[in-house]
């Protein structure tokens, strides 16, 4: 669990909350409301992958993602928010904007946030 304790998993979720809470009080922040929850979404998403493989798969703080791990989770996100979601639903609409930043999502996660938690043991 302490993977979801890393500060930048923990800003971007206090991120999002801001961008959802102006949008639902109707004062959305412009640039701000458009884009910046699709640059956080992979970090979002890949920090939780990450801590469901830490805690239940390899029970390790040790574990990285692969580059691979990465690249599927944004390509999959990508198809679905971008190309499947709008073609079967009005209310969503593709964006290769979107794309990019999920894109810059995720190579900020690769290099920033993707890294072995040190233990500390007792001694």
């Amino acid at each position: 669990m302490k993977t979801l304790l890393n500060r930048w998993f923990i800003a971007s979720c206090l991120i999002w909350l801001i961008v959802i809470s102006t949008r639902k009080l109707g004062h959305p922040i412009l640039f701000i409301n458009g884009y910046i929850d699709d640059a956080i979404a992979i970090p979002v998403i890949a920090s939780l992958a990450l801590c469901f493989q830490r805690v239940v798969i390899f029970k390790s703080n040790y574990y990285v993602l692969s580059v691979w791990h990465v690249v599927f989770i944004t390509a999959y996100v990508t198809l679905v928010f971008e190309v499947l979601l709008p073609l079967i639903s009005k209310t969503y609409t593709g964006d290769w904007i979107d794309a990019l930043l999920y894109s810059v999502g995720a190579v900020f996660f690769y290099r920033v946030m993707n890294k072995a938690l040190l233990e500390t043991r007792d001694l």
